[in-house]
């Protein structure tokens, strides 16, 4: 199963907040670690500060969710995100036996969590009013410029191609280190597939010189009318959908709440955790 939370920025930066009764981000820092604050603090601009860290936030809190565990654990999750290449703590999550996977762009937060054999990565991308020049031949395949149609509904497919190959590119672990262009992904999903309790839609790499790609499944994740947003994994995963707040069984902050002792899951302050 690959557990997904799609969010905007200030709806996971609110929850957090809302979780420890506290106000203007003073909740959300205190349920990630230092590393994840640091991360944060580092950008220069205050909208990629609260996207850094609602990123971060997102990750813990629907990993704390899914495994039942209280918010209070949030901040002492170990998320290990050494770079492979250079040491950096900025590579991909890594969580003790689950494979784990985040993005964002614009007001949008996307994070996964699954086991370990799943090999997830997701990417999510709001939709610009233009692409860069050059972006065909680094982006598509020569096979899938072919095909792109003119206009907005070009623009549209193009990004979300972007979104499935990064996806893709993630779930394998070479991230842009390797070129999008170099490989294909089939348009139409596989008659193939069936996974119980799953989803329409998963489509394999058809076309790649990479073993690992090669073995490699996507499908898309509706993130709206302004962004497009993908999934990819091993192979074709039942796939759960959680929301950030709200009521229900699906909810994340439900969830930490119930797991906390609140019986209905209401949005009661918690007592905050120790700063790590």
């Amino acid at each position: 199963m690959i557990h997904l939370l799609l969010a905007s920025v200030d709806d996971v930066l609110d929850t957090g907040d809302r979780l420890l009764g506290r106000t203007d981000g003073a909740g959300a820092s205190a349920l990630v670690d230092a590393a994840d604050r640091a991360a944060a603090a580092s950008k220069r601009a205050e909208s990629d500060r609260r996207r850094t860290l609602a990123g971060r936030l997102a990750l813990r809190l629907l990993t704390c969710a899914v495994q039942g565990r209280p918010v209070s654990d949030a901040p002492s999750l170990r998320v290990d995100r050494t770079c492979d290449r250079c040491g950096a703590p900025h590579g991909r999550p890594r969580l003790a036996e689950l494979s784990a996977s985040t993005s964002s762009s614009g007001r949008l937060v996307l994070a996964a969590v699954a086991g370990d054999a799943a090999r997830v990565g997701v990417d999510v991308e709001e939709y610009p009013e233009r692409l860069w020049p050059g972006f065909d031949d680094y982006a598509l395949h020569p096979a899938e410029r072919q095909t792109v149609p003119s206009g907005r509904a070009g623009l549209v497919r193009r990004v979300q191609t972007w979104t499935a190959k990064e996806a893709l590119l993630k779930s394998v672990g070479v991230g842009l280190r390797s070129e999008p262009a170099g490989f294909r992904v089939a348009t139409t999903a596989s008659a193939r597939v069936t996974t119980a309790g799953g989803r329409d839609g998963w489509r394999p790499v058809v076309q790649s010189d990479d073993p690992g790609l090669a073995r490699a499944w996507t499908t898309g994740v509706d993130a709206g009318a302004r962004a497009a947003a993908s999934v990819a994994a091993a192979e074709p995963t039942a796939i759960r959908t959680w929301r950030m707040s709200g009521h229900g069984p699906d909810t994340v902050s439900g969830a930490l709440l119930r797991a906390h002792g609140s019986d209905d899951g209401a949005e009661q302050p918690v007592s905050a955790p120790a700063q790590v």
